[in-house]
C-alpha cells in the first residue's frame, strides 16, 4: 500500500434494510454508466418486501461482474431521499462523512482503473463476483476533508456544465423535430398529394471507397446516443471493414432495440471529403442534391418511418436487421423545393449550435477524465 493510501474497509459499512412495510415504492437499478436509474425489470408478482432500501448518500453495487463487460455497476444515490433496489445489490455507506466525502469516493469508483482492479479481483467459476471483502480491500488516497471538498467542487463544475449542454442540445433536437413534423408531416396543405419513394430524395448506403489499412476515423455504435443530432468521434484506427460515411450523412441503427429507440446520428465533424467508417450495424442515409441533409436526419427520427423500417426487418429472430431496399421504398409526399430550402436555412443554426456544444462537451469530458486520473497522485 502506498504511504498515503488508506484501506476503504476502515471507512465504510454495509447496510441491509428491507422494505418490509412496503412504504418505499421508488424502484431503481444500477447501470454500468454508474448511475441509479428507474428500473425496467418486470416486477409483477415479485415480493417487494425483500427489496433493499437505499438512502441518500448511500452506495449500491452489483457484486456479479462477469455480465457487465469491463464496467462495474456502482452508484451513489443523490437524486432521492430514499428508494428500493433489488436484493442482488450490495448497499453500503460511509461511517463518517466528515472524514470521507461520498462524492469524492464516487469519483474514485468512476475511474477506469477501479473497474480494471475490480474485474481483476473478481473470482468464481460459474460467475465472477467482486464481493464485500474485496471491496473493503480497495485502497485509495484520502486527503483532508477540505481537500476532498475542493476536488469534488472542481469536478462537479465540469460535470454540471456537461449536463447543461446535454439538456440544451436535447431541447434543440426537440425543436428541430417539431419544425420537421409541422412542415412535412402535419401541414399537408404545403405539399402535394403525390407520394414518391424515399430514394427520390435519399441515397441509402451510398458507395464509398477506403483503402484497407488506411488510418481513418471510426464511430462506435455507443457513440451515437438517442439524441445525437451531432456525432463526434476521436477514435482513429486502420480501416478493415465497416460502414463508410462522410459529413452530412445520417447514421441510423439497423438493429433493435437501438432502432426502436430512435438511435440516429448526424455526421458533421469530419474534414472536407474525409471518409470515416463505423459499425456494420449502421445504415447510411445521404441526402441527394437539393435535399436538406437536416431533413434527412429528422426523417430517421420520425416514428412513422421507424415503424416502417422495423416492419421490413429480415434475418433470424435473434439477428434481424433493417433491409436497405425496404427503406428505399418508403413513401414520402412530394416536397416543394422552396419549402425544402427554407427548412434547411431555418434548422441549420440549430445543428450548428448543437455541434458547438458537442465539441465543448468533448473537451470538458477530457478535463473530467484528467481530474479523475489526478486522484491517484494525491
Amino acid at each position: 500500500m502506498k504511504s498515503n493510501y488508506k484501506r476503504l474497509g476502515d471507512y465504510i459499512k454495509p447496510v441491509n434494510i428491507r422494505n418490509k412495510d412496503l412504504q418505499v415504492t421508488k424502484l431503481l437499478g444500477v447501470s454500468i454508466q454508474k448511475i441509479l436509474m428507474p428500473s425496467i425489470a418486470n416486477t409483477v408478482g415479485t415480493n417487494m418486501k425483500t427489496y433493499k432500501i437505499i438512502k441518500k448518500n448511500q452506495f449500491a453495487y452489483g457484486p456479479v461482474t462477469s455480465r457487465n463487460g469491463d464496467k462495474i455497476s456502482i452508484a451513489l444515490l443523490q437524486d432521492f431521499d430514499e428508494a428500493i433496489i433489488s436484493q442482488a445489490y450490495t448497499v453500503f455507506e460511509i461511517k463518517d462523512v466528515e472524514i470521507l466525502n461520498p462524492e469524492y469516493l464516487m469519483m474514485w469508483f468512476r475511474r477506469p482503473e477501479f473497474d480494471r482492479y475490480a474485474r481483476y479481483k473478481s473470482h468464481g467459476s460459474a460467475r465472477e463476483t467482486f464481493d464485500w471483502d474485496e471491496m473493503c480491500e480497495v485502497e485509495l488516497p484520502i486527503p483532508s476533508i477540505e481537500k476532498q471538498n475542493e476536488i469534488v467542487k472542481e469536478y462537479n463544475t465540469v460535470v454540471n456544465r456537461i449536463k447543461l449542454n446535454e439538456q440544451l442540445n436535447q431541447k434543440l433536437e426537440e425543436t428541430a423535430q417539431a419544425i420537421y413534423k409541422h412542415w412535412f408531416v402535419e401541414n399537408e396543405k404545403d405539399v402535394t398529394s403525390d407520394y414518391l419513394s424515399l430514394d427520390k430524395y435519399v441515397d441509402v448506403n451510398p458507395r464509398l471507397t477506403v483503402k484497407k489499412g488506411k488510418d481513418s476515423v471510426f464511430v462506435e455504435m455507443a457513440s451515437v446516443q438517442v439524441n445525437s443530432l451531432s456525432v463526434i468521434s476521436t477514435i482513429v484506427k486502420p480501416y478493415k471493414s465497416g460502414t463508410k460515411f462522410m459529413n452530412n450523412d445520417t447514421l441510423m441503427a439497423r438493429i433493435t432495440p437501438s432502432l426502436e429507440n430512435g438511435k440516429s446520428g448526424f455526421v458533421d465533424f469530419l474534414k472536407p471529403n474525409e471518409i470515416a467508417f463505423g459499425s456494420t450495424e449502421f445504415l447510411v442515409l445521404r441526402a441527394k442534391e437539393n435535399v436538406s441533409p437536416f431533413w434527412n436526419y429528422c426523417l430517421t427520427k420520425d416514428e412513422s418511418f421507424r415503424v416502417y423500417a422495423i416492419s421490413g426487418m429480415t434475418g433470424t429472430s435473434g439477428r434481424q436487421r433493417v433491409d436497405a431496399e425496404h427503406i428505399k421504398e418508403y413513401k414520402v409526399k412530394e416536397i416543394d423545393s422552396d419549402r425544402m430550402q427554407q427548412f434547411d436555412i431555418m434548422v441549420a443554426q440549430i445543428f450548428k449550435k448543437v455541434k458547438i456544444d458537442s465539441i465543448q462537451n468533448r473537451g470538458l469530458k477530457e478535463v473530467e477524465e484528467l481530474l479523475l486520473s489526478k486522484m491517484s497522485k494525491l
